[in-house]
C-alpha cells in the first residue's frame, strides 16, 4: 500500500466544513477577495538552471554527453521515409549510439540508473529509436540479467552491447496479454536429448507484438510454460534464437512481419509461431528454477506462483522507462505549444497564451508534468537501492506512475496539438508525429486499466482480514482559507480524503461479501468477485493515491532540496497541481459534502489566479518552467518552438 503522508510543512487554520450548518458563503465576497490574485500577482523568481537541476534523475554529464551527440545528422527529422527506408534507418541510429559505449548491458544490474539514463534520453530525439533500444536492452538484456546466470551474462551480454546479436522479448501472445500466467506456448524438456522443445499449440498461442522480431531481431526471451518429467512448473523464461547471421528463420521458427502501424514504424514488430523448435538446456534462465539433466526441477521457491511473480518482476525497469518516456512526452509537447502560445498573437497584439481557455488548455498539464517527474525520481531512487522490502511499493508505484504518466501524455499531447492549430498537425512540427508514435504506451507493458487496478488491488488486499477506519466527517474549508494558491498540506489532507472514502468503501464491501461466504476458501473468491464488481470505482482508487502520492512526494522534494530561490516557483505549481486535482474532481467532493458552490467558487478563483502569475510578464515563468526540462534545441526540432514567422521560408 502507497505510504499516505499528511504534510504540514505550511500550517493553515483547519476550517471544519459543518455540512448542513454551514451557511452559505456570499459569492460576491469570494469573488472580490478571490479576483485580486491576477490583479497584482507577485513577480516571483526564476532560476532555470536551479530549477533543472532540482528536477534532475542524476547522471547529467552523460546526459549532456548523449545530448551532444545526437546533434549528429543522422538523428536529424526526417519525415519523407517509407517504411523500410525509416526500419533502416532506426537500425543505423541505433547502431552508431551503442558504438559510442555510453552504457552496457551489464549497466542493468550494476548501474541501473546509468542504464535508464542511457535509453530514456533517446525518446527527446526519436520514439522509435528510444524503444528499440529498450526492447534490446531492456526487455532483452534486463530479463537476461535478472533470471539468467553468470553463464548466460558471460554468453550474450557482450553480444547485445554490439548488436552482433539484436534482442526481442516474447511474452504477449495473440490470445493473452494482460494474463501472462495463461499464456499457451509450452517447453517440454527431452531428458534423452537434454534439449526443451519449445511449440506454439494453437494460433492463439503466436506470440505477437514482438518488437525488433519482424524483420532484425535475432535473439528472443520467450516465456513460455515449463513441463518435465510429465510436470508442469510453471511459466520461465529461454534465451532462444530465432534468425541467422543471415537473417534467415531458424527451422521452427516462422515469422511474420506485421506491417504498418498508427505509429512507431522505425519499430519492426513481428508474430512468431514455434514448430518443434529444440534448444539446448542452457537456454533455461534459470535463477530462480532449474532442471537438471536428467528431467529433475530444482528451485529454492516452491509456489508456482512466487517463481511467477519473480519471472515478471524484471518488467518493472520496462514499465518505468515507459513512464518516464510518457512524462518527456508531455515536456517535449509543452515546451513547443507554450513557446508558440507566447508569441502568437491572436485578435490584436495580445498572446494567445493570456486567453484563459488557453491558459486552462497548458498550465494544469505543466504542473502535472512537474509532479510526474520528481515521482519518477524517488521511483528510480528506490529501483537502484534495490532493497527487498520495496520491492512491493517499487510494483505498486511504477504500475501507477506508469498509468498516469500515459494517460497524462494522451490528454497534454492532444492539447498541445490543438492548442497549435494547424501548425501542430504538422509531422515536422513534432506535436502530431510523437501523439503517433507514442499512443503504444498506453497499453506497452501493461494496459493502463490493469495497472491502476493493481495499485487498487494492493491498497484493499487485506480487506477479508481487516478493514480500515471511516474517514474523518469534516475536512479543511476551501472558501474560508486566506487568498491565494492553496497550501500543500491543505490540498494534502483534501487529496487523501478521496483516496481514504473510495479504499473504505471498496474494502468495506469485499470484507462484507467475504463474512457472507462462509469458509476461507470461499471469503475469497467472495471478496475478489466484490473487487471485480466494482472495477468502475477502482480505477478512480488507483488515480487517487497516485496522485496523493505525487503531490505529497513533490511536496517533500521542495522541503528537502529546493532553495530559498526555487521555493516560491515550486510552491507555485505544487499548489496547481493540487488545485487542478480538486477542480476535475469536484463532482466527487461535492456529492461527499466536502465541499459547497462556494468552496467551488473559491478554487477556480485561485487556479486562475495561479494561471495569472506563471503568464505574466509575456510567459516568464511558464517558459522557465519548460526551459528547466532541459531540452536542446537541436532535439527540440520544431520549427515554432523558435520562429512561426519563418514557417516554409526553409524550402
Amino acid at each position: 500500500m502507497l505510504n499516505l503522508i499528511t504534510h504540514t510543512h505550511l500550517q493553515v487554520p483547519v476550517f471544519v466544513h459543518r455540512g448542513a450548518m454551514h451557511e452559505p458563503c456570499n459569492r460576491i465576497a469570494v469573488l472580490t477577495r478571490q479576483l485580486t490574485l491576477g490583479s497584482h500577482s507577485p513577480r516571483l523568481p526564476l532560476d532555470t538552471y536551479g530549477l533543472h537541476m532540482f528536477l534532475s534523475h542524476g547522471n547529467e554529464e552523460l546526459r549532456r554527453e548523449i545530448q551532444e551527440f545526437l546533434q549528429d545528422p543522422l538523428y536529424r527529422y526526417n519525415g519523407y521515409l517509407s517504411l523500410p527506408e525509416f526500419r533502416e534507418l532506426t537500425l543505423q541510429r541505433l547502431k552508431k549510439y551503442v558504438a559510442q559505449g555510453f552504457f552496457r548491458a551489464r549497466d542493468y544490474m550494476d548501474d541501473p540508473m546509468k542504464f535508464m539514463t542511457a535509453l530514456e534520453s533517446l525518446t527527446i530525439c526519436d520514439y522509435s529509436l528510444a524503444i528499440k533500444a529498450g526492447v534490446h536492452f531492456t526487455l532483452c538484456g534486463g530479463t537476461l540479467c535478472k533470471l539468467g546466470t553468470e553463464r548466460h551474462h558471460a554468453a550474450l551480454l557482450p553480444l547485445l552491447d554490439t548488436l552482433h546479436l539484436t534482442g526481442s522479448f516474447s511474452m504477449t501472445e495473440l490470445g493473452h496479454g494482460s494474463n501472462v500466467m495463461g499464456i499457451e506456448t509450452t517447453a517440454t524438456y527431452d531428458e534423452s536429448a537434454q534439449e526443451f522443445v519449445i511449440n506454439t499449440p494453437n494460433n492463439e498461442a503466436s506470440k505477437v507484438w514482438i518488437g525488433g522480431a519482424g524483420q532484425h531481431g535475432k535473439l528472443t526471451v520467450v516465456f513460455a510454460q515449463l513441463h518435465t518429467r510429465g510436470k508442469w512448473e510453471g511459466v520461465h523464461a529461454f534465451a532462444v534464437c530465432i534468425r541467422d547471421d543471415q537473417l534467415n528463420a531458424v527451422q521452427g521458427v516462422r515469422i511474420k512481419d506485421m506491417g504498418p502501424k498508427q505509429g512507431l514504424n522505425g519499430v519492426d514488430n513481428g508474430q512468431i509461431w514455434f514448430s518443434n523448435l529444440r534448444v539446448p538446456r542452457d537456454a533455461l534462465l534459470d535463477k530462480y528454477g532449474t532442471v537438471e539433466p536428467d528431467g529433475t526441477y530444482r528451485s529454492e521457491i516452491d509456489s508456482i506462483s512466487k517463481r511467477f511473480g519473480i519471472a515478471v518482476g524484471g518488467l518493472t525497469t520496462g514499465r518505468v522507462l515507459i513512464a518516464q518516456g510518457g512524462v518527456d512526452g508531455q515536456k517535449i509537447g509543452l515546451t513547443i505549444a507554450i513557446r508558440y502560445a507566447c508569441s502568437r498573437p491572436q485578435f490584436g497584439s495580445k498572446n494567445i497564451m493570456e486567453y484563459l481557455t488557453h491558459k486552462n488548455r497548458l498550465l494544469p498539464a505543466l504542473s502535472s508534468t512537474y509532479a510526474l517527474q520528481l515521482a519518477m525520481r524517488t521511483l528510480k531512487r528506490m529501483i537502484a537501492s534495490n532493497k527487498p522490502q520495496d520491492a512491493k511499493a517499487v510494483h505498486v508505484l511504477s504500475s501507477g506512475l506508469k498509468a498516469a504518466a500515459t494517460w497524462g501524455r494522451v490528454e497534454t499531447l492532444q492539447q498541445c496539438r490543438e492548442c497549435c492549430g494547424g501548425q501542430g498537425f504538422l509531422s515536422e512540427n513534432k506535436i502530431a508525429e510523437i501523439c503517433n508514435d507514442m499512443n503504444v504506451d498506453v497499453t506497452f507493458e501493461g494496459d493502463n486499466t490493469v495497472m491502476m487496478q493493481q495499485v487498487a488491488r494492493a491498497c484493499v488486499e487485506d480487506a477479508t482480514l481487516t478493514q480500515p477506519p471511516p474517514p474523518p466527517s469534516t475536512c479543511p474549508h476551501i472558501a474560508a482559507c486566506p487568498p491565494g494558491p492553496l497550501p500543500l498540506s491543505l490540498l494534502s489532507q483534501l487529496l487523501h480524503y478521496r483516496a481514504h472514502l473510495l479504499s473504505y468503501q471498496l474494502s468495506s464491501a469485499m470484507a462484507s461479501a467475504a463474512r457472507q461466504a462462509g469458509s476461507k476458501s470461499d471469503a475469497a473468491k467472495a471478496a475478489s468477485a466484490a473487487f471485480e464488481s466494482a472495477l468502475d470505482s477502482v480505477v478512480s482508487l488507483g488515480w487517487a493515491h497516485t496522485e496523493l502520492f505525487c503531490l505529497d512526494n513533490f511536496s517533500e522534494e521542495i522541503d528537502a532540496a529546493a532553495s530559498p530561490e526555487l521555493r516560491p516557483v515550486l510552491l507555485l505549481v505544487a499548489s496547481l497541481y493540487g488545485m487542478t486535482r480538486l477542480q476535475r474532481d469536484a463532482a466527487f467532493y461535492l456529492e461527499a459534502g466536502i465541499m459547497d458552490t462556494a468552496d467551488r467558487i473559491s478554487l477556480r478563483e485561485r487556479v486562475n489566479g495561479a494561471f495569472d502569475i506563471l503568464v505574466a510578464d509575456g510567459g516568464r515563468l511558464a517558459l522557465g518552467l519548460c526551459e528547466a526540462f532541459g531540452i536542446p534545441d537541436h532535439l527540440l526540432q520544431a520549427p515554432i518552438a523558435f520562429d512561426w514567422r519563418r514557417t516554409g521560408m526553409h524550402v
